[in-house]
């Protein structure tokens, strides 16, 4: 997973958040994680791209880094929001299914999933959410705490990153149905695409609000070049996302949460 040069996060005149990784790095702190009873559960390291510092709003837009170290085990949970996950670095499980990058997963609000198990090589991952959690809900300890709602949980095939040589040499730009559109808007799709082509995403009124993750190469956006690791959100109300990508093309996840949720 690469990074791009410090871009300070900021709201252009279409209102699109973006911010980095690398910038992130700056709010970077270690955190225990809990785990099950008798299992060792180690730490995790934190940085929060969207807000720059701290947690989020009620009702705005979060995306953070979590690195999670070798062997760690985090806890079954849930959250109060709907939320995205992309694996970038490591692997590791996933309840008992293998995560690696990239794979993609959506757990809608109260739904329970995990544990989430790092590998040998520690597990690294994106969080995305359209408004402030809270903070999780463990499982089994505090299931009186979910509410009675239907429970989702959806995760996608991995989609393993190309080199920038067989990315360049791409006839077309590849689409990958990480989770395809449901009829609610939700859905998450990985372009692999080689240099000066345009990516065009989903109409944004189909959903509540996307993301779009840059995983590698690199895209022009409203006249800005942005790096591998870079994060754009964007309103329902604004135009469908145009990117451009760049000399060595790039590989970019969107994701869109879906319109109506009870």
């Amino acid at each position: 997973m690469g990074t791009s040069q410090p871009h300070h996060a900021k709201r252009d005149a279409a209102t699109a958040i973006i911010n980095t990784i690398t910038e992130a790095r700056s709010n970077r702190r270690e955190r225990p994680i809990r785990s099950a009873p008798n299992v060792l559960g180690g730490f995790v390291f934190r940085s929060d791209l969207i807000p720059e510092t701290g947690d989020a709003e009620s009702d705005a837009p979060n995306c953070k880094l979590i690195e999670q170290q070798p062997g760690a085990v985090l806890q079954s949970h849930f959250h109060i929001v709907d939320q995205f996950q992309i694996m970038v670095a490591g692997e590791g499980l996933l309840g008992k299914h293998k995560v690696w990058p990239f794979t993609v997963h959506f757990a809608a609000k109260h739904t329970g999933y995990g544990p989430i198990t790092a590998g040998e090589q520690g597990l690294h991952y994106m969080v995305f959410r359209l408004g402030k959690d809270g903070g999780a809900g463990y499982l089994p300890e505090q299931r009186d705490q979910m509410k009675d709602l239907p429970r989702r949980h959806v995760m996608g095939p991995p989609v393993d990153c190309l080199s920038d040589t067989a990315r360049t040499t791409l006839a077309c730009t590849l689409e990958h149905n990480a989770i395809a559109v449901q009829p609610d808007g939700l859905c998450a799709t990985a372009y692999q695409a080689p240099a000066q082509q345009t990516i065009l995403g989903p109409e944004p009124k189909t959903g509540r609000g996307q993301f779009a993750y840059i995983a590698a190469g690199s895209v022009t956006h409203d006249e800005q070049q942005l790096g591998a690791g870079t994060v754009i959100f964007i309103t329902p109300t604004e135009p469908r996302l145009e990117l451009t990508t760049g000399p060595v093309g790039a590989e970019i996840l969107l994701m869109q949460f879906p319109k109506i949720t009870v």
